[in-house]
């Protein structure tokens, strides 16, 4: 019974992914052959960048402050948990004290 479904599913994902690419195929063939631009999409992004200002003055100043106002988040959690481990130190030491006193109580002298 598992082994016939799992054929199922099976034959279901081949001919779904059939169809995909017989859907697809036309449109693949529309596309040129020769490439539209001799120069990479790389190359024109790193053109565009170097030479306008709106990446050195906009992008990198938000950049700047995202990343401080992180930090300080960071720094600010780093805090709040620091307080936290310190008082459950000071709980465990007086716990140990307590419990020092009471043997010390309860013992025969």
């Amino acid at each position: 019974m598992l082994i016939t479904i799992s054929q199922i599913v099976f034959a279901i994902s081949i001919i779904g992914i059939l169809v995909i690419v017989l859907r697809k195929v036309p449109v693949i063939l529309r596309y040129p052959r020769h490439p539209f631009e001799e120069t990479s999409l790389l190359e024109r992004v790193k053109t565009k960048i170097n030479s306008s200002n709106f990446f050195h003055e906009i992008f990198i100043h938000r950049t700047e402050k995202i990343l401080r106002r992180i930090k300080i988040i960071v720094l600010k959690f780093d805090n709040f948990l620091a307080r936290i481990v310190d008082r459950l130190r000071d709980r465990l030491k007086r716990r140990k004290e307590e419990e020092q006193e009471n043997n010390d109580f309860n013992s025969p002298s």
